[in-house]
């Protein structure tokens, strides 16, 4: 791959036919293997299982391995969720971010806990989030019935001011509410930068909107030749490069 800035907020990606065919050769070996979240299953998720996705955002800043760690144990996993529960944080009136501090940290939920526990609060804080109890920035999306990607991830990143290109996209994706998004993260960025010779940093990317996109965009158009949505390419990048299937199909099974 090949990102060349022309001029100021104007960026060219180039994928070269190499790129195509292994991108190619790892869809035909994880299509079958990897799933998405139904389509449009936002609008019906509780406010509880809204805000789990919520707090996943906040804990996977930094690593997403933590957070995996603690959800691979379900008793443990389901312990947190109910100690941070959108209903059981909205109650608290004193020393709520201490207590979110004492939970990430107890539960080993990601590597910053205060930062995590300050952004979370503030979240709690902000009635254009979180109301009564309730998740509530969704809401007005959900009466849009032809609300197309691109406004509702714009939407939301004027909504959830902690949240950036990255996690914005990801949670979407988690969501059911994007299939032609990808999530640039630690793993997926390194991913590219090792295998398609990508050589663009991660900050530059995720705090780049216009660069972001510019890559996004011309992903989306290999999957589309390939048949598929971006979002699952995403999928498999992120869920099998963390065990190292993603390398292994590209050392030995697409050369």
């Amino acid at each position: 791959m090949e990102v060349r800035q022309i001029s100021k907020g104007n960026w060219l990606v180039e994928v070269t036919s190499e790129d195509k065919r292994k991108i190619a050769c790892i869809v035909n070996k994880l299509k079958t293997k990897t799933k998405l979240e139904p389509y449009g299953k936002w609008r019906n998720m509780s406010s509880e299982d809204i805000w789990e996705e919520v707090l996943g955002q906040f804990c996977v800043m930094g690593s997403a391995r933590p957070i995996e760690k603690l959800q691979a144990n379900t008793q443990r996993y389901n312990e947190f969720l109910k100690k941070l529960s959108v209903g059981t944080l909205t109650k608290m009136t004193l020393a709520r971010k201490e207590y979110i501090v004492k939970q990430l940290k107890e539960y080993k939920a990601t590597r910053f806990h205060n930062k995590s526990a300050e952004r979370i609060n503030k979240c709690l804080e902000n009635e254009e989030i979180v109301k009564y109890g309730k998740i509530v920035f969704l809401e007005n999306s959900k009466k849009q019935e032809m609300l197309d990607e691109d406004t509702m991830r714009d939407i939301l990143l004027e909504k959830l001011p902690f949240f950036k290109m990255k996690s914005i996209s990801d949670f979407m994706i988690t969501i059911g509410a994007a299939r032609g998004f990808i999530a640039f993260d630690t793993r997926v960025v390194g991913l590219l930068n090792e295998h398609f010779k990508l050589n663009v940093e991660l900050d530059e990317i995720q705090y780049d909107e216009v660069l972001y996109k510019a890559i996004e965009r011309k992903l989306g158009d290999v999957c589309g030749e390939l048949g598929i949505e971006l979002s699952l390419l995403d999928r498999m990048l992120f869920e099998f490069s963390g065990i190292s299937a993603i390398e292994y199909i590209l050392e030995t099974e697409c050369v």
